[in-house]
């Protein structure tokens, strides 16, 4: 059975984040992962807050990898 998907329509995945968005994602990611490796699970900070903690870190080190 052959499916018929409407023309003109773009059914590929767009990821519309920009690179510092990406990064900042992976990177939050990685922390929440070293918290649950140490058994850290009461103080997790949320995205925003890691952000706010950790906006000059993230800058400076996206401007790095970049």
């Amino acid at each position: 059975m052959t499916i018929k998907y409407p023309e003109g329509i773009d059914f590929s995945y767009k990821d519309n984040r920009t690179e510092y968005e990406i990064f900042f994602d992976l990177m939050y990611a990685n922390y929440l992962q070293e918290k649950h490796d140490n058994n850290e699970s009461k103080d997790i900070l949320s995205k925003t807050d890691y952000f706010e903690n950790n906006q000059r870190f993230l800058l400076t080190k996206f401007k790095e990898e970049a």
